[in-house]
């Protein structure tokens, strides 16, 4: 097993051997990322999990403030990502500065999703709590059949996004970063250009298991042909109406910083 797959699977033991055949820890792969960001990507699957395996890469000599092309450091993806602090405290020993924002000048406080994590952060950083960070909402694991039936109805909204002119993905790798490549490839199968299209919408793989244990998926979106704010901001009350049309409660307080969540959970 190749190290980024090891990491990315918080598999220690797969990260040791890769490491023992001499792979780099500060290598990327061909999305930019290091086996440290995939590691504290994997931190929402099973957060003691991936700390070990951020231990284990620390202690290999992995550079723990390195960007992604997108401008995320380690540190600010396990905030992303993680329910718990577990991967933060071992990225924070190892060095990793806290008080950092990606190319858009999201600041890790307001990235960062669970609230154990973001008070964390905030009181490193000296940040307050942004007050976007309180809503409740009720969440439950969804059953296999409500997943299945869940599923249907976003193929059938991409559907309908794919006629209004958008690319879309589900199940689009691991990152976010990762389903906008994927939707970039789509464009160029089709040979279609930037001002062809509307824009993209997606959800990762890591949104799907989100989804089936919340009950609420988070859409991720794109505005063509340059990503500018108002092409964005259009864009992303394309893919609310979609799924406003089909039934769905959408929650979207319709800024860049954050995602649409779709409400999966049946009416009761």
């Amino acid at each position: 097993m190749r190290l980024h797959t090891a990491a990315e699977l918080a598999d220690r033991s797969g990260v040791v051997r890769a490491l023992g055949r001499g792979e780099d820890p500060d290598a990327v792969d061909a999305h930019g990322w290091t086996a440290l960001h995939r590691a504290a990507a994997a931190s929402e699957a099973s957060a003691e999990a991936a700390t070990v395996v951020i231990e284990a890469l620390v202690d290999a000599g992995a550079t723990v403030d390195l960007l992604t092309a997108d401008g995320r450091t380690a540190l600010y993806l396990a905030a992303e990502f993680s329910p718990s602090i577990g991967p933060l405290e071992a990225l924070i020993a190892a060095g990793a500065n806290p008080d950092v924002s990606d190319e858009y000048g999201n600041h890790i406080t307001e990235n960062a999703d669970a609230a154990v994590v973001v008070e964390y952060l905030a009181e490193l950083t000296g940040r307050a709590v942004p007050a976007t960070v309180q809503p409740v909402r009720f969440e439950r694991r969804l059953t296999p059949a409500e997943w299945k039936a869940a599923e249907r109805q976003i193929a059938a909204i991409f559907e309908q996004l794919e006629d209004r002119g958008y690319v879309t993905a589900a199940d689009a790798g691991t990152t976010q970063s990762d389903g906008f490549d994927d939707c970039t490839a789509i464009v160029h199968a089709r040979g279609l250009g930037a001002t062809e299209i509307v824009g993209f919408c997606f959800y990762t793989r890591q949104d799907s298991s989100r989804a089936r244990a919340t009950g609420h998926l988070d859409l991720a979106f794109w505005g063509a042909p340059d990503g500018g704010a108002a092409v964005m901001l259009e864009a992303g009350h394309g893919v609310v109406a979609a799924c406003a049309e089909a039934g769905f409660d959408v929650e979207w307080d319709g800024s860049l910083s954050s995602r649409p969540s779709i409400n999966l959970l049946p009416a009761s």
